[in-house]
Protein backbone atom coordinates (compact mmCIF):
# COMPACT_ATOMS: atom_id res chain seq x y z
CA UNK A 1 0.00 0.00 0.00
CA UNK A 2 2.93 2.06 0.71
CA UNK A 3 4.67 1.68 -2.29
CA UNK A 4 1.50 1.85 -4.61
CA UNK A 5 0.84 5.72 -2.23
CA UNK A 6 4.55 6.58 -3.33
CA UNK A 7 4.17 5.48 -6.92
CA UNK A 8 0.89 7.64 -7.59
CA UNK A 9 2.80 10.47 -5.78
CA UNK A 10 5.56 9.84 -8.08
CA UNK A 11 3.63 9.77 -11.01
CA UNK A 12 1.63 12.74 -10.35
CA UNK A 13 4.57 14.94 -9.58
CA UNK A 14 6.20 14.01 -12.77
CA UNK A 15 2.77 14.85 -14.68
CA UNK A 16 3.03 17.92 -12.70
CA UNK A 17 6.15 19.11 -14.00
CA UNK A 18 5.99 17.79 -17.40
CA UNK A 19 3.05 19.84 -18.36
CA UNK A 20 4.79 23.26 -16.29
CA UNK A 21 8.05 21.94 -18.77
CA UNK A 22 5.38 21.91 -22.00
CA UNK A 23 3.80 25.36 -20.90
CA UNK A 24 7.31 27.12 -20.29
CA UNK A 25 8.11 25.56 -23.68
CA UNK A 26 4.58 26.70 -25.29
CA UNK A 27 5.55 30.17 -23.96
CA UNK A 28 9.51 30.29 -25.41
CA UNK A 29 8.27 29.11 -28.54
CA UNK A 30 5.31 31.35 -29.22
CA UNK A 31 7.36 34.38 -28.16
CA UNK A 32 10.02 33.74 -30.51
CA UNK A 33 7.65 33.32 -33.48
CA UNK A 34 6.40 36.56 -32.82
CA UNK A 35 9.94 37.77 -32.59
CA UNK A 36 10.43 36.17 -35.97
CA UNK A 37 7.16 37.99 -37.19
CA UNK A 38 8.66 41.54 -35.84
CA UNK A 39 11.82 40.78 -37.70
CA UNK A 40 13.93 40.33 -34.72
CA UNK A 41 15.59 37.22 -35.30
CA UNK A 42 18.51 37.45 -32.30
CA UNK A 43 16.28 38.32 -29.91
CA UNK A 44 13.58 34.98 -31.38
CA UNK A 45 16.87 33.05 -31.96
CA UNK A 46 17.49 33.51 -28.00
CA UNK A 47 13.60 32.02 -27.29
CA UNK A 48 13.80 29.52 -29.73
CA UNK A 49 17.31 28.31 -27.73
CA UNK A 50 15.75 28.44 -24.85
CA UNK A 51 12.47 26.45 -25.61
CA UNK A 52 14.76 24.24 -27.49
CA UNK A 53 16.91 23.37 -23.73
CA UNK A 54 13.26 22.84 -22.30
CA UNK A 55 11.71 20.70 -25.44
CA UNK A 56 14.78 19.74 -27.31
CA UNK A 57 12.66 16.77 -28.65
CA UNK A 58 9.86 19.36 -30.93
CA UNK A 59 11.48 19.89 -34.36
CA UNK A 60 9.14 22.81 -35.15
CA UNK A 61 11.27 24.81 -33.04
CA UNK A 62 14.21 23.98 -34.87
CA UNK A 63 12.73 24.82 -38.21
CA UNK A 64 11.72 28.07 -36.77
CA UNK A 65 15.38 28.84 -35.39
CA UNK A 66 16.83 28.03 -38.48
CA UNK A 67 14.44 30.57 -40.56
CA UNK A 68 15.66 33.02 -38.03
CA UNK A 69 18.95 31.88 -38.65
CA UNK A 70 18.84 32.02 -42.38
CA UNK A 71 17.45 35.82 -42.12
CA UNK A 72 20.58 37.12 -40.19
CA UNK A 73 22.63 34.85 -43.27
CA UNK A 74 24.11 32.42 -40.73
CA UNK A 75 23.41 29.35 -43.41
CA UNK A 76 25.92 27.13 -41.81
CA UNK A 77 23.66 27.42 -38.58
CA UNK A 78 20.09 27.35 -40.53
CA UNK A 79 21.57 23.85 -41.98
CA UNK A 80 22.52 22.24 -39.06
CA UNK A 81 19.05 23.20 -37.69
CA UNK A 82 17.17 21.99 -40.98
CA UNK A 83 19.33 19.25 -40.63
CA UNK A 84 17.97 18.07 -37.42
CA UNK A 85 14.28 18.47 -38.76
CA UNK A 86 14.66 16.67 -41.87
CA UNK A 87 16.82 13.51 -39.53
CA UNK A 88 12.85 13.47 -37.77
CA UNK A 89 10.55 14.17 -40.73
CA UNK A 90 12.07 13.82 -43.71
CA UNK A 91 9.18 14.66 -45.23
CA UNK A 92 8.42 18.09 -44.38
CA UNK A 93 8.80 19.36 -47.74
CA UNK A 94 9.12 23.11 -46.60
CA UNK A 95 12.03 22.62 -44.31
CA UNK A 96 14.14 20.64 -47.43
CA UNK A 97 13.59 24.06 -49.43
CA UNK A 98 14.62 26.07 -46.92
CA UNK A 99 17.06 24.11 -46.74
CA UNK A 100 17.88 24.15 -50.44
CA UNK A 101 17.98 28.04 -49.87
CA UNK A 102 20.46 27.99 -47.57
CA UNK A 103 22.61 25.30 -49.43
CA UNK A 104 22.50 27.86 -52.49
CA UNK A 105 23.48 30.80 -50.40
CA UNK A 106 26.73 28.98 -49.58
CA UNK A 107 26.97 28.23 -52.84
CA UNK A 108 26.66 24.51 -52.77
CA UNK A 109 24.75 24.02 -55.57
CA UNK A 110 24.33 20.28 -56.16
CA UNK A 111 23.08 19.99 -53.07
CA UNK A 112 20.86 23.13 -52.57
CA UNK A 113 19.59 21.88 -56.70
CA UNK A 114 19.26 18.09 -55.03
CA UNK A 115 16.85 19.28 -52.31
CA UNK A 116 14.91 21.92 -54.58
CA UNK A 117 14.26 19.21 -56.72
CA UNK A 118 12.51 16.88 -54.49
CA UNK A 119 10.79 19.85 -53.33
CA UNK A 120 9.44 20.22 -56.72
CA UNK A 121 8.58 16.77 -57.25
CA UNK A 122 6.78 16.07 -53.52
CA UNK A 123 4.95 19.82 -53.47
CA UNK A 124 3.88 21.24 -56.47
CA UNK A 125 2.66 24.43 -54.65
CA UNK A 126 6.07 25.47 -54.05
CA UNK A 127 6.68 24.79 -57.69
CA UNK A 128 7.32 29.20 -57.99
CA UNK A 129 9.91 29.66 -55.66
CA UNK A 130 11.55 26.40 -56.50
CA UNK A 131 12.01 27.27 -59.96
CA UNK A 132 13.24 30.72 -59.16
CA UNK A 133 16.29 29.12 -57.27
CA UNK A 134 16.75 26.32 -59.70
CA UNK A 135 16.96 28.98 -62.43
CA UNK A 136 19.75 30.82 -60.53
CA UNK A 137 21.18 28.19 -59.96
CA UNK A 138 21.37 27.69 -63.71
CA UNK A 139 22.56 31.07 -64.48
CA UNK A 140 25.43 30.79 -61.67
CA UNK A 141 26.63 27.75 -63.46
CA UNK A 142 26.37 29.47 -66.60
CA UNK A 143 28.37 32.28 -64.74
CA UNK A 144 31.04 29.82 -63.03
CA UNK A 145 31.75 27.72 -66.58
CA UNK A 146 32.14 32.07 -68.41
CA UNK A 147 34.69 32.73 -65.51
CA UNK A 148 36.31 29.05 -66.38
CA UNK A 149 36.37 29.48 -69.75
CA UNK A 150 37.62 33.24 -69.46
CA UNK A 151 40.22 32.03 -67.56
CA UNK A 152 41.75 29.10 -69.71
CA UNK A 153 41.71 32.10 -72.51
CA UNK A 154 43.70 34.13 -70.31
CA UNK A 155 45.81 31.37 -69.20
CA UNK A 156 46.70 30.62 -73.07
CA UNK A 157 47.55 34.43 -73.56
CA UNK A 158 49.94 34.34 -71.03
CA UNK A 159 51.59 31.29 -72.16
CA UNK A 160 51.99 32.62 -75.92
CA UNK A 161 52.95 36.03 -74.62
CA UNK A 162 55.67 34.11 -72.14
CA UNK A 163 56.67 32.23 -75.24
CA UNK A 164 57.09 35.31 -77.36
CA UNK A 165 59.36 36.89 -74.78
CA UNK A 166 61.62 33.76 -74.39
CA UNK A 167 61.63 34.15 -78.40
CA UNK A 168 62.52 37.80 -77.97
CA UNK A 169 65.06 36.93 -75.68
CA UNK A 170 66.52 33.97 -77.76
CA UNK A 171 67.19 36.39 -80.21
CA UNK A 172 68.22 38.89 -77.96
CA UNK A 173 71.07 36.51 -77.00
CA UNK A 174 72.16 35.05 -80.47
CA UNK A 175 72.15 38.92 -81.64
CA UNK A 176 74.65 39.77 -78.52
CA UNK A 177 76.36 36.18 -78.40
CA UNK A 178 76.98 35.47 -81.99
CA UNK A 179 76.86 38.84 -84.50
CA UNK A 180 77.95 41.04 -82.10
CA UNK A 181 81.10 39.44 -81.78
CA UNK A 182 81.29 38.31 -85.27
CA UNK A 183 81.17 42.31 -86.29
CA UNK A 184 83.88 43.39 -83.83
CA UNK A 185 86.19 40.68 -85.18
CA UNK A 186 85.27 41.01 -89.16
CA UNK A 187 85.95 44.97 -88.19
CA UNK A 188 89.09 43.98 -86.78
CA UNK A 189 90.37 41.58 -89.48
CA UNK A 190 89.62 44.06 -91.94
CA UNK A 191 91.08 46.87 -90.62
CA UNK A 192 94.39 45.47 -89.98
Amino acid sequence: MKNLLFLFIGVFGFSGVFSQNVERYMEYHDNGRTLILQGEYEKAILYLDTAITIMPYYSTIFQDRGYAKMQLKKYDEAILDFDHVLSKKPYLSEVRLQRGMALYHLNRLNESESDLLEVLNSNPNKSREVIIYLDNIQMEREITAQQNYDAMLQSMRFQVENERIYRARHREEVIWNTVVPLAFWTTVFLTW
